[in-house]
């Protein structure tokens, strides 16, 4: 009984010696896995500190920008940085995790480069079977990061128009003018018209027959866009653009004017101005001019080409027809 008690003991000494062989042999890489797992710690609890305050600063520099009546546009822009604010932390925090057990991995002695391989095959198996839904992931956050369009915006997006109602990672939803909803991914998003975006023009054209006073349309158009921009309204931005005679149509002279507004006041602007400018033409006797509507025939005919060319002709070139008073003298 004592035999064995002594191999236990000189068991467990020769398990204990190596033990602490092995500790001390690997002691800077123990020490190096401590320092990874603590450096792990300390950036995991930092960055959403940090993203917090990035992004704070920056909601509050965007959301200075937009109208303080706009509270549903002011609401959706922080929510959208907030939203930004929680992708990227995930986004940075897995990007560590995966960083530092790779790092610790290795230190241990474990080859990672199957691990890597395997990763990637997966990774492209999971790509292939879901594009689409990556494709609509990736370009969410890109209109999110480039703050293509907010919620209130009206927007052209291929063919379709309407306000922005809503959107996420995935889709983006339209309300038209008809009052139907647009569902559309936002992996086939590709050319957007954002028409309220930072700020707007209400564009004025107008058209007069060349025989028009040209000079009192202008008068008055100049003077009605000066009355706009000086009524106090601070969603009208001062001076208002003329660009002159832009074309001389078939119909007559053409000319316009521009007045700045906030994004989204200008149809407001341009339906009352129109209204204003069109009661002021007629009071001055200034018409508008029609527009310019040609007809073409084509035919081959020697007959319709002869009665179209004699229907051209000058009246008094054309023989007057007989009176009663001919016909009897004849």
């Amino acid at each position: 009984m004592d035999t064995i008690t002594g191999y236990h003991k000189q068991f467990l000494e020769y398990r204990g010696e190596m033990f602490l062989e092995l500790l001390l042999k690997n002691m800077a890489t123990i020490l190096f896995i401590l320092f990874i797992l603590l450096v792990w710690y300390l950036i995991d609890k930092a960055i959403p500190y940090l993203m917090m305050h990035i992004f704070q600063a920056a909601g509050e520099r965007a959301r200075n920008t937009v109208y303080k009546d706009d509270e549903i546009r002011r609401a959706w822009l922080m929510y959208r940085m907030s939203t930004l604010r929680q992708l990227t932390t995930q986004m940075l925090r897995v990007l560590l995790a995966t960083v530092m057990c790779f790092v610790i991995l290795n230190a241990i002695g474990i080859n990672i480069k199957p691990i890597l391989a395997g990763i990637g095959i997966a990774g492209l198996g999971i790509s292939l079977a879901a594009q689409n839904l990556i494709r609509d992931f990736i370009n969410g956050v890109l209109i999110i990061v480039e703050d293509q369009y907010n919620v209130n915006d009206w927007i052209q997006i291929g063919n379709y128009q309407g306000t922005v109602e809503h959107f996420t990672l995935r889709l983006t939803r339209l309300r038209s003018l008809e009052g139907n909803l647009i569902i559309i991914p936002n992996s086939t998003i590709q050319d957007v018209i954002n028409y309220t975006k930072d700020w707007s023009y209400t564009a004025i054209y107008v058209t007069i027959p060349y025989e028009g006073d040209y000079a009192a349309a202008k008068k008055i158009l100049m003077e009605l866009a000066d009355e706009t921009v000086k009524q106090g309204d601070p969603k009208i931005f001062p001076n208002p653009v003329f660009n002159g005679i832009t074309e001389y149509a078939q119909n007559g002279i053409k000319f316009r004017c521009f007045i700045k507004t906030a994004p989204g006041y200008q149809w407001r602007v341009g339906y009352k101005f129109r209204e204003e400018l069109h009661k002021r033409y007629t009071e001055a006797g200034i018409k508008f001019a029609y527009p310019a509507v040609s007809n073409y025939l084509e035919s081959s005919d020697p007959a319709v080409l002869a009665e179209i060319a004699k229907s051209q002709e000058p009246r008094s070139a054309q023989k007057p027809p007989e009176t009663g008073n001919q016909r009897q003298g004849n």
